[in-house]
């Protein structure tokens, strides 16, 4: 009997230490802040939690192109101006709002050539709580 009494205390002292660790120290959650590149296509989202504040699409190092960004996802929708886009400059989409759970935004930078379209890369990120 005493050894039964004794393991009940030490579950109830585990589930409340279980409880203290996933109320102080349980998972991060991810939040709208989030960078990424893919081929010379970067993307970067500004905000916290599902809020986000802006996107916006740049080119990597030495990614200079001629040509627009096409930033969408999560209700966006938005296409750059046709310019000379280099390193450090960036198109920028005022957002202000929450985004869906779980939505992706991508940007994709399209080079304008003698021939046609060349996609310069796609990157996304998702935005989840």
């Amino acid at each position: 009997m005493k050894a039964t009494a004794g393991r009940r205390v030490l579950r109830g002292g585990a589930g409340v230490v279980g409880g203290l660790v996933l109320l102080f120290g349980g998972t991060p959650s991810a939040e709208a802040g989030a960078n990424g590149c893919n081929q010379r296509t970067c993307v970067s989202v500004e905000g916290s939690g599902l809020r986000v504040e802006r996107v916006s699409a740049s080119t990597t190092w030495n990614g200079d192109f001629t040509g627009h960004f096409h930033i969408w996802g999560g209700g966006l929708d938005a296409n750059s101006p046709t310019a000379f886009w280099g390193y450090h400059q960036k198109f920028t989409v005022p957002v202000g709002r929450d985004l869906p759970n779980r939505s992706v935004v991508c940007a994709e930078g399209w080079e304008h050539t003698s021939s046609g379209l060349q996609s310069r890369g796609r990157a996304c990120e998702e935005i989840r709580f």
